[in-house]
């Protein structure tokens, strides 16, 4: 497809899909918690210059106070999914509204450019851009940055490998070239929390769908065409650790990412048997991966309107996983 054949499939995507997102964050009970506030940031790692949107969920508990007799708030952020080519920073407010419901944490969900207009890797440099402001601004909303964590679903599943070895590598070049800046506070990513996220970008969509024998489909072929297609049209270079984690070295994974994360991955998906294979690679190398296979739903099940009906496979998930987080913020 010609790049502007992609930008207009892309748009009709997006809007398709915005309505299916107003079903259920509006009509589907109960209502997820809304955003407490935004800002609108600059993405200073791309190369491409451009702005971005952070979405904040804030607990009941929740007080800008630097005081220190009041206790810093725990940080977690966010990124969605959409094949990197649609969808919205709002699109997982029902897991934000988890973890502020259960954890005294705040939620920022980043509002990262889409390709095909902004194909690999400006997503994941915006998000790590998001990150180092984050870190830079945590006084200012009173944020425990030393128990940072990440979380994503599918797309963004990918991006929270990708953000946090891309990360790894951005504080490193800085502190070597001496450009850390004065007033930036390092901060600590201590988990990931990986909802059916890709990890190979080098097998084909056919060879994923193959290595599932109970693959419950729930994406139409044409999609997958259209997210790889835009995501992937910078033509890099597929076994990168930015796109297939699953099969980075030894090294980038201990260095990159944290000792403890969460993965929570679809019995009828596509991406069942590459993600459950990197679980246990990362057993190997000696990181603690909690979570588990969720049986007979397809690749992003919780994000259906079930109007008044509820979903209790995904509430059980997103319970599991903020029990799992609030584990990691209890030992760190």
């Amino acid at each position: 497809m010609t790049r502007l054949s992609l930008r207009l499939k892309a748009f009709l995507v997006r809007t398709i899909q915005s309505i299916f997102t107003l079903f259920d964050l509006y009509f589907s009970h109960p209502l997820p918690q809304r955003v407490s506030f935004t800002r609108k940031i600059k993405s200073t790692v791309s190369s491409i210059p451009g702005s971005i949107d952070l979405l904040f969920y804030t607990p009941p508990s929740y007080t800008k106070s630097s005081s220190k007799t009041v206790k810093k708030h725990l940080l977690l952020v966010n990124f969605h999914g959409g094949g990197l080519t649609i969808g919205h920073a709002k699109d997982d407010a029902r897991w934000a509204t988890s973890v502020t419901n259960e954890a005294s944490a705040v939620v920022c969900s980043v509002e990262y450019r889409l390709a095909p207009s902004y194909p690999f890797p400006v997503g994941i440099e915006d998000c790590v851009s998001a990150v180092l402001w984050l870190w830079k601004h945590a006084d200012e909303f009173n944020l425990d940055i030393s128990k940072t964590a990440f979380s994503g679903f599918s797309g963004g599943g990918n991006l929270c490998y990708a953000v946090s070895i891309r990360l790894h590598e951005e504080l490193e070049r800085l502190k070597r070239e001496g450009k850390l800046d004065a007033g930036l506070e390092e901060g600590k990513v201590v988990s990931l929390v990986v909802f059916y996220g890709s990890t190979d970008q080098t097998l084909s969509r056919a060879e994923k769908d193959a290595s599932n024998p109970n693959l419950i489909p729930t994406i139409p072929p044409f999609l997958f065409k259209l997210f790889d297609e835009s995501y992937l049209s910078s033509n890099p270079d597929l076994i990168s650790p930015l796109l297939s984690p699953g099969i980075a070295s030894d090294e980038v994974l201990r260095e990159g990412l944290p000792d403890r994360l969460v993965m929570i991955n679809c019995g009828g998906d596509q991406l069942l048997v590459e993600g459950e294979r990197f679980r246990q690679r990362l057993k190997g190398l000696g990181k603690v991966v909690d979570g588990y296979v969720v049986e007979g739903v397809g690749h992003g099940w919780d994000k259906k309107p079930t109007w008044k009906g509820g979903d209790k496979k995904r509430d059980e998930a997103y319970a599991f996983a903020v029990k799992s987080l609030n584990g990691v913020w209890s030992l760190v």
